[in-house]
């Protein structure tokens, strides 16, 4: 029959490619029910079937084209059945009885897996593993039938080392550049929908990372195919890996700085283990964990800022930003105004109890820098601070006088006057008529200062005088 169709072809003078429309028409449906019997129970076409299936298209006059649509049609239809299951079993372990019920129109009453095996309580313990091992048997029906297809995009220069007598030189070499597609999909067939394709891809990512061994790498080595098979890009898969990562990264970069104030070797090698588990570019791992860290600084500056810090608690939280060579308004977020209050939380304590005296130029400088500010900025906020601290004891030195106690403002006046050296008694506006500003003097001068140097003291003097206001 077959040669009398090629001799009516002769006779009206057609090619064979002229033929190609009309024998897809008529044999391509006896094609395509080859290829879905070759399958059998596995679904998986072995090679005893490949030569055979090859022989039956040339009979039957179908077109290399035209067997491929055929072919990938039978493995849609063969597919299609597989990822909804493993939908199904997905859902199974993120939804309630209830929530199943309703999404499926099916009375759940009892969970179970295809073991018969109840599970205990919420949905689906028992078919987490599942998830992964129909995951696989998909991954093992596409790559095993050929599903996927490879072409040439360009080309690439790669190095290698080859021995040149006894030396080793390296050479480049343009080599040919593959891009791997998959016709056929989950998203492509309508078994599984866009955002239950990335929760499932999610899953699946998850459950490489957490497996150890050599199931582990294989979950891994196959992470991309399987995306690939689900219909996700390139770019959302990535996408996806990055969050996993971001979590990963970000509870672990927390932990190890909440313990030991920074990262150190051990923990830049686990967190490179996890790059390269998920597969994560060494830019993107350095984002990420540059990401992470900004996020917890910023956190550790508000929980700071809300609690009243002390010295000390700033110097150390200032001190771990520049080891990270973080600047604190640029790179962290910190805002102008919480860099100032952290300026003054560590500068005005060290002024009230004389750590901070007119010799502690390079402290304050070390301060200033450390936080990011100019030296013009630092310099009024420090004024500022001087001048709020000055009013500040000018109030309970009046009330002191006032009642009498004029021998517990003594304290608080040697106090003002180190205040007052910063600025050379200038500009301080403090509010004190002139008869209570020549008392305050006056119990300045009455104190012992045999001790210091007497040049200091007259100084020091001046500098009250100045500050009261007095001539």
């Amino acid at each position: 029959m077959m040669e009398q169709l090629n001799a009516l072809r002769d006779l009206l003078g057609m090619t064979e490619e002229d033929t190609f429309s009309a024998h897809y028409d008529v044999f391509g449906g006896a094609y395509k029910k080859s290829v879905q019997e070759s399958m059998g129970s596995t679904g998986v076409i072995t090679k005893e079937y490949r030569e055979p299936l090859e022989k039956l298209r040339e009979r039957l006059g179908v077109s290399m084209e035209a067997s491929r649509k055929l072919y990938l049609e039978a493995m849609t239809e063969r597919m299609a059945p597989m990822v909804e299951f493993i939908v199904l079993e997905l859902e199974r372990t993120m939804l309630t009885a209830e929530q199943l019920s309703r999404k499926r129109n099916v009375d759940y009453g009892e969970d179970f897996s295809r073991s018969g095996k109840k599970a205990d309580g919420q949905l689906g313990l028992g078919s987490e593993a599942n998830i992964m091992t129909d995951c696989m048997n998909l991954i093992d029906f596409y790559t095993e039938n050929d599903i996927a297809e490879k072409k040439e995009i360009g080309t690439k220069t790669i190095s290698k080392k080859v021995m040149e007598g006894e030396e080793e030189k390296t050479v480049t070499e343009e080599v040919p550049e593959y891009e791997v597609t998959y016709p056929v999909t989950g998203l492509g067939c309508g078994a599984i929908q866009e955002e239950l394709a990335e929760l499932l891809f999610r899953q699946f990512v998850v459950g490489g990372f957490t497996t150890q061994g050599a199931q582990g790498q294989r979950y891994e080595a196959a992470r991309e195919t399987f995306g690939g098979i689900l219909g996700l890009g390139k770019e959302k898969q990535d996408e996806v890996t990055s969050s996993i990562g971001s979590t990963v990264y970000e509870n672990y970069i927390s932990n190890s700085m909440r313990t030991k104030g920074a990262l150190d070797q051990q923990d830049m090698m686990f967190l490179a283990n996890i790059q390269a588990k998920l597969g994560i570019s060494e830019e993107k791992s350095e984002e990420m964990l540059l990401k992470t860290q900004k996020k917890l600084l910023s956190e550790e500056c508000n929980a700071l800022i809300q609690n009243d810090p002390t010295p000390a608690q700033v110097k150390t939280f200032r001190e771990k930003c520049n080891s990270m060579g973080l600047d604190l308004e640029k790179e962290i977020g910190i805002s102008k105004s919480i860099i100032e209050q952290l300026f003054e939380a560590e500068v005005s304590p060290g002024l009230v109890n004389g750590d901070i005296t007119i010799e502690s130029g390079d402290v304050l400088s070390e301060i200033q820098e450390s936080l990011g500010l100019t030296p013009e900025e630092a310099e009024k906020l420090f004024f500022d601070i001087i001048c709020d601290r000055s009013k500040a004891a000018m109030t309970r030195i009046k009330a002191e006088i006032l009642r009498g106690r004029e021998e517990n403002s003594t304290e608080i006046i040697l106090r003002l006057v180190r205040y007052a050296q910063f600025v050379n008694g200038e500009d301080l506006n403090l509010s004190v008529d002139e008869g209570t500003a020549w008392k305050i003097f006056n119990l300045y001068d009455s104190m012992d200062f045999s001790d210091e140097d007497s040049d200091k003291v007259e100084t020091n003097k001046a500098i009250l005088k100045t500050a009261l206001n007095l001539s």
